[in-house]
């Protein structure tokens, strides 16, 4: 499990002893991927027979910028009893999820409770929804590990060898889980909707958006966090790497959305103290818009997508919950007491404010209206 210990009071970060065994592990199912790729296959013939009888029927993909909330409500749908989702272990060994389910289950490590490495709040243990699919996307559509390139991957695109493996490997956790359909977290999917609802017809999506001054600040937040952590504890850079957790830290890779240019414009205001934030707006607003964009041309697409306000969410918790689960044709029989917690608890977070300057504020306001406007989202400039 990927677990970093933090003594704020000299800022100091340390891996535990467990942090380099997750590590060593990672590592070598990253490497070898001859003898990962054998097992994989290996276990699938051992399941075949049950593997052929499933049918893999609407899957809840989650997506929107890092950052938006979307931990939040994947932790919130990993409650619901029908539903199947990676969690923290599978970062370790990704590739056999029924053989490790077997194997956890005779073991008890990292299921203690700690502090999420973004030092949000969020507690996990080896069992919390986690996102991990990205490990496998890397690996077969080897383009989106840089930004150098386009990450779109349409509805035209075929790539035969992972449209076997990535189904098959659903199943697999529907059967080790024991659930009837898939959940899955992946901010980088933001480029991949077409493609995924020409695999899976009945997808549902989820997109969050957020309010951008609160986002932002969130974004740049997590940047200086990851950055500290990685000077301190170097590993921790090759480690996220190969997690395809590049979002934020002295590695990150931007989500190119046929924007090169775009990223270097980005990139180059990033690398200006006086300029860093309008960086993070122009960056917002690339990604949203392109969604926008792709789902105003693609009906069956929009029909597929129900947008996720976060400030909504927090502010009427009830009634977003509700439509979130009427979208998804979850069943709320099932899920009264786990939607009972979350109107009691969900709320904006605490644990930071926004500390632009009003030059600052002025400068997102500016650049991120127009693509706020097109998902009705009304900025706000005070919280």
């Amino acid at each position: 499990m990927l677990s970093i210990t933090h003594k704020s009071k000299n800022q100091s970060f340390q891996l535990p002893i467990s942090g380099y065994l997750g590590y060593t592990i990672s590592k070598f199912f990253h490497l070898c991927t001859p003898i990962t790729f054998l097992h994989e296959r290996f276990e699938t013939i051992t399941l075949f027979n049950d593997i052929r009888k499933l049918k893999i029927n609407k899957p809840i993909y989650i997506t929107g910028l890092a950052r938006a909330g979307t931990t939040i409500v994947l932790e919130m749908l990993s409650k619901h009893p029908d539903l199947a989702t990676h969690q923290y272990k599978n970062l370790l060994i990704p590739y056999f999820p029924n053989w490790l389910y077997k194997l956890t289950n005779k073991v008890r490590l990292f299921s203690k409770p700690t502090e999420r490495i973004h030092k949000d709040g969020i507690m996990v243990t080896r069992d919390s929804p986690e996102a991990v699919e990205e490990i496998f996307w890397r690996k077969y559509f080897k383009h989106t590990s840089t930004e150098k390139s386009s990450h779109i991957i349409n509805g035209n695109i075929i790539n035969p060898k992972f449209e076997r493996f990535y189904p098959n490997h659903i199943r697999k956790l529907l059967i080790a889980q024991k659930r009837s359909r898939y959940l899955a977290k992946n901010n980088y999917n933001i480029t991949r909707l077409e493609y995924l609802l020409r695999i899976f017809p009945s997808t549902k999506f989820l997109l969050i958006i957020r309010n951008p001054v609160n986002h932002i600040a969130s974004l740049i937040k997590q940047t200086k966090l990851f950055m500290k952590m990685e000077n301190q504890i170097p590993l921790l850079q090759d480690w996220l790497k190969i997690l395809g957790h590049q979002e934020f830290g002295h590695h990150s890779i931007c989500i190119n959305v046929n924007n090169t240019e775009s990223i270097h414009k980005i990139r180059k205001l990033w690398s200006n103290k006086k300029t860093y934030v309008k960086g993070w707006a122009y960056y917002w607003v690339s990604i949203y818009d392109f969604i926008a964009d792709s789902l105003e041309a693609n009906e069956k697409l929009r029909s597929a997508t129900f947008i996720v306000n976060y400030n909504e969410l927090c502010e009427n918790p009830a009634d977003i919950i509700d439509r979130i689960l009427e979208h998804t044709e979850l069943p709320l029989d099932k899920f009264l007491k786990v939607r009972e917690y979350y109107i009691n608890h969900l709320h904006k977070p605490t644990y930071y404010s926004p500390d632009f300057s009003e030059q600052e504020l002025s400068d997102i306001y500016e650049i991120t209206k127009d693509t706020a406007s097109r998902f009705g989202l009304k900025i706000s400039l005070g919280n």
